[in-house]
């Protein structure tokens, strides 16, 4: 979730930067940055087939088998426990032409058939058969396996990136807050059935600019500037990584909803260790993703671009094993108020989308808040 500093005066907070920050500040990115091909398919193989994805759970893949899908744009990964249990990761592609393979999720009791002309693969990618092979007299099954893709398992969270690069890992991204992602227990997680993805139309690049500025919560959610202040923990890691920590206010909101998360929140405390206790944190990756951890729950949310003005918004949530009764309504009200911030959000940047298009138009100063993560 996105929140700003509890404070009666939020205009006051930013005067007190101005000075310090005025030759700091400038401009957002030029508009034509936001409608160029161009520089769209250079940002799709720079930002996003070379960096960690989030692709799932553990408990989404448990038993020999089990897989699911990633989908990035025009790329696909199968993700598949093998009959020795380890999971692995591959491109979603059949080598013989190209045919996709796999969709969604599910158990593979046998093995990857080819739904076009019949190849088949063993669970651990290699080629197991050709459909008349006579017709391949030359062909060297060992060399046409299905393409790896890198994976990496990070505290139970599943990442794979498409195409090699110097990439740091995951593990080491997180290393300088090892202990703040420990102290929430993601290994006790299942997903939540249901999905809060979207299609926005906007440039990806407009909808990381809203996720990761805190100047517009008070007008443009103010449901989230109702329940929240900052936990005191917070800013850019060497390593790349962006975070926060937030805290319920302790002034009851006057919705009832909000109202009644901000009274079950400590329902869920049992479920993590200090110092995360009654605390949110936000986390933001490679300038498309965002891991969000709360007692009860947990959320990735991420902006992958299907074209220069159309982007996918996924927003795929785990929640804690064996809730409680009361654990289950904080979880039903966490999905409830963030499927309301989702919403509001699609309104806010496909109306910055719209504008960006007007000519002769030229950005303004940037803000304090839309300078920092």
């Amino acid at each position: 979730m996105r929140f700003m500093t509890d404070t009666k005066n939020p205009q006051k907070q930013f005067d007190e930067h101005i000075e310090y920050l005025e030759e700091e500040t400038g401009p957002a990115l030029p508009m034509w940055t936001y409608a160029s091909e161009e520089l769209l398919e250079l940002e799709y193989r720079e930002a996003f087939l070379k960096t960690w994805q989030f692709a799932g759970h553990v408990s989404d893949v448990q038993n020999p088998g089990d897989y699911i899908i990633f989908d990035l744009w025009r790329d696909s990964a199968i993700i598949m426990r093998g009959k020795d249990g380890v999971l692995r990761a591959f491109q979603n592609v059949c080598r013989h032409r190209a045919s996709r393979l796999l969709d969604g999720k599910g158990q593979c009791t046998g093995a990857i058939q080819c739904q076009y002309h019949g190849w088949t693969y063993n669970h651990d990618g290699s080629l197991k058969a050709i459909t008349a092979p006579k017709q391949f007299p030359e062909c060297d099954k060992s060399k046409l396996g299905l393409n790896p893709v890198e994976l990496e398992i990070y505290h139970d969270l599943i990442f794979v990136k498409m195409e090699k690069s110097d990439c740091l890992s995951v593990k080491d991204q997180f290393a300088p807050i090892e202990e703040f992602v420990a102290a929430f227990h993601t290994e006790d997680l299942v997903r939540i059935e249901g999905s809060l993805g979207q299609e926005w139309d906007c440039n990806w690049k407009l909808a990381w600019d809203n996720y990761a500025e805190n100047y517009h919560i008070p007008m443009g959610h103010p449901g989230l500037y109702r329940l929240a202040r900052e936990g005191g923990e917070g800013g850019e890691l060497p390593t790349g990584v962006g975070f926060g920590t937030f805290k319920m206010k302790d002034e009851p909101s006057k919705e009832k909803d909000e109202a009644r998360y901000q009274a079950l929140v400590q329902t869920a405390e049992h479920r993590v260790d200090d110092p995360v206790k009654n605390c949110w944190m936000q986390c933001s990756m490679h300038m498309n993703m965002g891991l969000e951890f709360a007692n009860e729950i947990f959320w990735a949310f991420q902006i992958l671009p299907t074209g220069v003005d159309k982007s996918e918004i996924r927003f795929t949530g785990y929640a804690r094993k064996n809730l409680s009764q009361e654990e289950q309504e904080l979880v039903d009200l966490n999905y409830k108020l963030n499927n309301t911030v989702n919403d509001e959000d699609k309104v806010l940047v496909e109306r910055i989308q719209r504008g960006a298009k007007s000519s002769g138009y030229i950005p303004g100063p940037l803000s304090y808040t839309e300078c920092t993560l």
